[in-house]
Formats: C-alpha cells, structure tokens, sequence
C-alpha cells in the first residue's frame, strides 16, 4: 500500500509539472489527468496483492456485491487545491472490513509525508508512533478544525461548545483528509463536516485516527460506516481525538 501511494504521488507531482488538464465529471466534480493514472496505478498494485478484492475508487466506483472486505481510493483527494498550484493533497488508501476501515494511508506528495494506522497495531508518522491527545490536555480550549468555507458557520455552531470548554478557542480551516492527520497526531480535539463527503474521502483519516486513539461519530452518535447505498454519499459527521471524552455532552447534543 506505502508503495502504491508513494508511486501514485510521484506521478501526480510529474503530471503537475507538465500540466494537467482537468475537466467536469457528471456530478459536477473536477477530474484530471493526475487522478487517472493515479488510480491506475494504485488498482494495480492493490489488485496484484489479492485479486480477490475489489477496489472502489473515485475514478472508478464499482458495486462491491455484497464483499465483506474491499478497498476504498481517492488517488489525488484535493483536485481542485491541486489544481489551483496548492500542495494540499494527497493520496488516500483504505481496507474496508465489514463496513469499517480496519486500515488507512494518506500519503502527502508536495512534503513526502506518511501516515498510516491499523486497528489493533496504533498509528504512525514516517515511521514514527503517533497519538491523538485527551481532551484534559487540550488546557488552551478546543482546537475545532473545519473544511475551508465553513469556518463562520462552525463558529456559529460551537460558540456555546467552545464558551463552556474554557480557555482561548482555536478554530483551523484545512482542505482534505489531512484534518484527520492532525487530530491523530495530536493537533487538535474535533473536525465537524456538514458538507457532503464521500466514502473514499474519509475511509482512510478514519483508521488512522481511530488507531491513534480517536474516534468518527454519524450523525447518531454511532461509527461512521461505509457501504454502497446511496452512491458512496457519507452524510453528516464528526471526527474527534479523544474517543472516551463524553462528546454528546459536550455539544449539547447527548
């Protein structure tokens, strides 16, 4: 999987180079040359591990009939800050295993950066342990990271949150997965998306974080759950760091 990614952004940062051109998918999202070959890259190299199970990826989704076990890709997660000469993006690949990830690597091309967690085995930076932090550690007040465009609306909704907590409140806006990232390795004490997501968006920050010790809620307070219907949508979610922090309470919502 580390190999497929790291082959999958060095093409990237090549097409980037030359200029890749982009065009409309039919559900209005933008696509370039650099996700294509891309996924193809890492279908091929996940396919030739075991044949047996399927890749679902965004440049390729497909149904997974009923498969206990399956992959989820976004080859080039950030298109569009891609695009626009960004170096927010990254390379996203996640095991399914009854419906959630059991593994997750998001791989950061413009830095190098690695990271990756499984359950049971912890989560790891280039090599390197990493833990998210307890919510009595977060002593300065709640560290809230958002999606670039939502940071009025987040602070309209964690005003009361954020009040109670105490301390001087930080809220961070932050293209793509490397959100998840930064709560695992201890840079912050929850993510809110109210925006729509797919499943290839968050498979992957999802392991990673849960195996760094932290936790993604649905809208129900249950774990966010991947399956096929409707289209690989995720609905609304929160990712947290500290997965035994009493977080319903804490928003008012419990």
């Amino acid at each position: 999987m580390f190999a497929a990614s790291r082959e999958a952004g060095a093409a990237i940062l090549s097409l980037r180079r030359a200029g890749s051109g982009a065009e409309r998918k039919p559900d209005g999202s933008v696509v370039s040359a650099a996700d294509r070959v891309a996924s193809a890259i890492i279908g091929a190299r996940l396919r030739a591990l075991d044949p047996a199970l399927p890749v679902i990826c965004e440049e390729a989704a497909q149904d997974t009939a009923g498969a206990a076990r399956f992959w989820l890709v976004d080859p080039l997660d950030g298109t569009r800050e891609f695009l626009r000469g960004s170096d927010v993006f990254s390379v996203n690949i996640a095991l399914i295993e009854n419906g959630y990830p059991c593994f997750g690597a998001i791989h950061l091309p413009a830095s190098g950066l690695g990271y990756w967690g499984a359950s049971g085995a912890g989560a790891w930076r280039d090599g390197g342990g990493i833990r998210a932090r307890r919510l009595a550690e977060a002593g300065a007040g709640l560290h809230v990271l958002v999606s670039p465009g939502e940071h009025d609306s987040a602070q309209r909704e964690f005003a009361a949150t954020l009040a109670r907590h105490g301390g001087t409140p930080r809220i961070e806006a932050a293209a793509g997965a490397i959100k998840f990232c930064w709560l695992a390795e201890g840079r912050g004490d929850l993510y809110p998306r109210r925006t729509r997501t797919c499943a290839w968006d968050t498979a992957a920050g999802q392991a990673i974080l849960e195996a760094a010790g932290g936790a993604v809620y649905d809208a129900q307070w249950q774990r966010l759950r991947y399956r096929q219907a409707p289209g690989w949508y995720n609905g609304d979610f929160i990712a947290v760091a500290d997965a035994n922090a009493d977080w319903a309470g804490l928003l008012g919502t419990g």
